[in-house]
């Protein structure tokens, strides 16, 4: 039963990884459609804007144009001229006014488009990066394995060791340290594998992963041509766990240590 509960635990953590890494990846991609929607819209208003101010300049140039004309005339003609000078140049300011406020607003929505943005990305990649690298044991436990299963095992022997530096008194801490020894087994560091797997029996009697850790400390003397301490622990395994599955294998690399000519037993699997 506690089994059971132990792998319904990490399949658990594995597909709500899975689901919120599906759910980052698609609020990512909205986050940068919606930004280049609003960037667009931003650069298209800025433009229409420059437009009419570029217009409005043109209009002021050419009403000092008249002004200069108007300074040639005499009499009549000069004061009308200068009165209709007068209210072009009031009704351009007026409207240049209007533009700058409207640049102003503008640039306020911008500035705070941008911090919302800023915000949202630091809270993707915030997200992003728990998911990459968890800091929950259900989820370091997860990363581990998944990382071991995929061969990955630097990046697996990272996460299993700061597993155990938090949660040492943990339930699954067991498991956690006989995966450990499964990094430096699946890299044939044998010597440095047996450590780790004697930190099982020591560290945490009891754990359902003993057996399983007495037949790789053994498994891992016969891969160095060492059978006389491997028999050791295959026949610890026999005696002490008659219905682990870990017993059948021990039999089987017991009877190659003692036959070398003998078919060597398929490797147990993880």
């Amino acid at each position: 039963m506690k089994r059971l509960l132990l792998v319904a635990l990490l399949c658990t953590a594995c597909v709500t990884t899975a689901q919120e890494g599906e759910q980052m990846r698609q609020d990512i991609a909205a986050l940068r459609t919606d930004l280049k929607k609003e960037i667009d819209t931003a650069s298209a208003d800025r433009q229409k804007l420059s437009n009419e101010q570029q217009q409005r300049s043109r209009a002021l140039q050419e009403a000092l144009d008249q002004l200069s004309r108007a300074a040639r005339k005499s009499g009549a003609d000069l004061a009308v001229d200068l009165e209709k000078a007068q209210n072009d140049l009031a009704q351009i300011r007026g409207m240049l006014e209007v533009s700058q406020h409207r640049l102003d607003q503008m640039d306020q929505a911008n500035a705070e488009r941008d911090r919302r943005i800023d915000e949202n990305a630091r809270f993707v990649a915030n997200r992003q990066k728990e998911l990459e690298h968890p800091s929950d044991k259900a989820g370091l436990y997860a990363a581990a394995r998944k990382k071991l299963d995929a061969g990955d095992t630097g990046a697996a022997r990272q996460f299993l060791t700061e597993f155990l530096a938090k949660y040492n008194k943990d339930e699954l801490a067991g498991n956690a340290q006989y995966w450990l020894g499964e990094t430096y087994y699946a890299e044939k560091r044998w010597n440095d594998a047996i450590v780790e797997f004697q930190k099982v029996l020591k560290d945490h009697r009891g754990s359902e992963k003993t057996p399983d850790a007495l037949l790789k400390i053994g498994m891992s003397f016969q891969n160095q041509g060492d059978c006389k301490n491997a028999l050791l622990f295959f026949d610890e395994v026999e005696q002490a766990y008659k219905s682990a599955p870990a017993t059948k294998i021990a039999r089987e690399q017991e009877a190659q240590c003692k036959n070398p000519k003998r078919k060597p037993a398929a490797k147990p699997a993880r």
